[in-house]
């Protein structure tokens, strides 16, 4: 859904204009009558406004008391000419964002607006982060029983009770910051404040103002200044996901940071960030990125004083159950489908797909059939039919009325035969994880000495 942008503007033509260049953007409304602005932010919700500063009937000023009257979650950014901005300045002080100085290239708004949007979405996101704090998420809730999950949780439950910097590596999806909320709600820091910034999805320079905090030594007025995110979780956790796309220049200051326990901002002087906690998260390869000079090796070792990686959920095979059930209950329940259920053919399925998105695509996976299957019963063709590429192979075995169990068995049974019972090998040939095979082994009573040479039947 997009973002709700509001213009006010006098000059008929100008407002126009900047409606026309942000409407594919954003959804835009726009007036040049500031009285029917205020009109229109009585019976509609708004996400910025933008507005004039100097307009006849009501000001930019009286437009920002009716935003923060009718909608104080808005935010506004005022337009003025040079010679009012000490107006502007006041309007900050009053609850305004923001300013920009007319005329100004419709870049720079563009990026003020860009950068304005995604604060309010790091900020919706924080909050929501926030209220998970001693719901669920602890180290017994990491859904999986393989030998990798089980490490997992070990490694959750010995590191969050220490203040050490972690670092968690793994492919998109597989459940990293899941990891970094429990490792926060299972120690000393549960209930203090967990803030998370994604280190790829912002420009540098506001990467730096978010991370660190702004200002120039007190040239800018309070309402610009700013502590940033290491100032704002002291006595918390602080989750830097994504570490591997930060700029080589800010992963240098996040060195001296974390090294010295004090941040600057601008000009000041250096304020001690003595209490918070370092987690950071990346999907890239950092030893890579090491080699190529492109990430730096002091700070990866500052920040991997304890590392664990999360595995991809095509060599955890046999957790799949497990999550599908997880997430098709969830689904069930809030879609008010209490009347479904999944065949145990169906969960089958599941395994033969390698899942590339990982448990974020398991997850969005069980939204779309709890919303979209008519049926009561989740059956293996339902699956299939919207999994990408199943492939005609599966969908024939289905309609030809055998069963996928003894369809697996036979294909586990052919497989060991060629690998001579060495389950490694078959596992290879299978493209599933080791403890998937034996999962599955156990599952059909199939034993690996059978087909070793010298003692197949």
């Amino acid at each position: 859904m997009k973002r709700k942008l509001l213009i006010v503007d006098d000059d008929e033509v100008f407002c126009r204009l900047l409606q026309r260049n942000f409407e594919g953007e954003y959804a835009v409304t726009a007036f040049s009558d500031p009285g029917k602005a205020a009109a229109y932010i009585r019976g509609n919700s708004v996400d910025v406004v933008l507005t004039d500063l100097s307009m006849p009937g009501m000001d930019g000023i009286g437009v920002l008391k009716v935003v923060k009257s009718e909608s104080p979650g808005a935010d506004v950014i005022i337009m003025t000419a040079y010679a009012k901005v000490e107006s502007a300045v006041e309007a900050m002080k009053k609850g305004a964002y923001d300013y920009i100085v007319k005329p100004f290239a419709m870049d720079e708004l563009s990026m003020q607006l860009r950068n304005l949007f995604e604060k309010r979405r790091l900020t919706e996101e924080n909050i929501n982060l926030r209220q998970f704090i001693g719901t669920g998420y602890r180290p017994e809730n990491i859904i999986g029983e393989s030998e990798a999950m089980r490490e997992v949780r070990t490694f959750v439950e010995r590191v969050s009770q220490t203040d050490a910097t972690v670092l968690i590596t793994g492919e998109s999806g597989t459940g990293k910051e899941l990891v970094a909320k429990a490792i926060h709600s299972s120690g000393k820091r549960k209930g203090r404040g967990f803030l998370l910034v994604h280190c790829g999805a912002l420009p540098e320079e506001v990467l730096e103002s978010e991370l660190f905090g702004r200002g120039d030594g007190g040239s800018l007025p309070a309402a610009k200044e700013r502590i940033g995110l290491f100032g704002g979780a002291e006595g918390g956790t602080l989750v830097l996901d994504e570490i591997g796309d930060m700029a080589p220049a800010l992963q240098a200051k996040l060195l001296g940071i974390l090294e010295n326990r004090a941040v600057r901002r601008g000009e000041n002087q250096p304020e001690a960030v003595s209490d918070v906690r370092v987690i950071a998260t990346t999907n890239r390869d950092l030893g890579k990125l090491r080699r190529e000079g492109r990430f730096r090796e002091d700070l990866f070792f500052r920040l991997s004083v304890f590392s664990i990686r999360i595995p991809p959920l095509r060599e955890r095979k046999g957790d799949i159950p497990l999550l599908a059930e997880h997430f098709f209950t969830q689904y069930r329940n809030e879609f008010d489908r209490q009347s479904m259920h999944l065949s145990r053919e169906a969960l089958d399925v599941l395994a033969t797909y390698n899942w590339p998105g990982n448990v974020r695509e398991l997850k969005s996976f069980f939204a779309k059939v709890c919303l979209l299957v008519d049926s009561d019963t989740i059956s293996p063709r339902h699956l299939l039919e919207r999994l990408p590429g199943p492939g005609e192979e599966l969908v024939s075995y289905i309609d030809s009325g055998r069963s996928l169990g003894d369809i697996e068995k036979n294909l586990i049974r052919e497989t060991l035969r060629k690998a001579r019972g060495n389950m490694a090998s078959a596992a290879k040939l299978l493209n599933i994880s080791y403890d998937t095979l034996r999962y599955r082994m156990k599952k059909f009573g199939i034993r690996a000495e059978t087909y070793r040479a010298g003692h197949e039947v």
